[in-house]
């Protein structure tokens, strides 16, 4: 033992020695984080925690890039993929369903609106909006488009995709909202 102890101060002289000429690399700052992603919600509204009114809809003709390609499904940052599949094939327990036939968009917006405020109370998590696909309009489908804009632009609703064609296709929406 007390060799070790006589061979530590020595080999510690030795390494000082041999790294007297050795400069330190100069890294630069890392970090495992990445920057925060904007969110591009922000600033759609002064109140981000109120629902849209109905008299500050517009349609998606009025204001462009609303809906994509076919704009069917929707779902907010963060939410993982899986979530959206499972939305998609209806493994969700359905809380309620609101039928907008017959409506115009103005009186639409409302009810949907109205719907979503007793859905979130009645602590529903996955609704239904059945809206159709618009054939018989000469406009085109104006209450799902109308239907889309408004749970894009809502801050309780996390996910949507339009229904199994079982369920409605393209005439039905399914929507996630917080819990």
């Amino acid at each position: 033992m007390d060799k070790k102890k006589n061979k530590l101060p020595a080999d510690r002289h030795l390494f000082q020695q041999a790294m007297d000429d050795v400069k330190p690399l100069k890294s630069p700052a890392r970090t495992d984080s990445k920057a925060p992603r904007v969110s591009p919600r922000v600033g759609r509204h002064e109140n981000t925690h109120a629902a849209p009114s109905p008299e500050n809809f517009y349609l998606a003709e009025e204001k462009p890039g609303i809906d994509n390609e076919d704009g069917s499904s929707y779902r907010q940052n963060g939410v993982q993929k899986r979530i959206m599949q499972k939305l998609k094939r209806g493994h969700y327990k359905l809380g309620d369903q609101l039928d907008l036939h017959h409506m115009g968009t103005r009186t639409g917006a409302a009810a949907l609106l109205e719907f979503i405020t007793h859905s979130q109370a009645s602590s529903f998590r996955c609704i239904r909006i059945i809206h159709g696909k618009g054939k018989r309009s000469e406009q085109g489908p104006k209450l799902r488009t109308m239907t889309r804009q408004l749970l894009r632009d809502h801050p309780q609703v996390v996910a949507f995709t339009a229904c199994k064609p079982a369920d409605g296709g393209d005439g039905a929406t399914d929507v996630l909202l917080k819990s």
